[in-house]
């Protein structure tokens, strides 16, 4: 669900980019900024931060 949000607001971002200042693409910024939370959110999801405890 959230890849579908993110998406979406990226795309809602593009067209109002295009519509008010198309020779800027400051999107791109937002893209740059949000993907390592995403990349970040992802893994902690997946269980990558958890920590192995067979041995406690």
């Amino acid at each position: 669900m959230h890849v579908i949000v993110a998406l979406f607001t990226l795309l809602v971002l593009i067209a109002v980019n295009a519509i008010f200042s198309g020779r800027y693409p400051w999107w791109l910024w937002v893209l740059i900024a949000w993907m390592p939370l995403f990349a970040a959110h992802t893994a902690w999801a997946k269980g990558l931060f958890d920590r192995n405890r067979e041995g406690s």
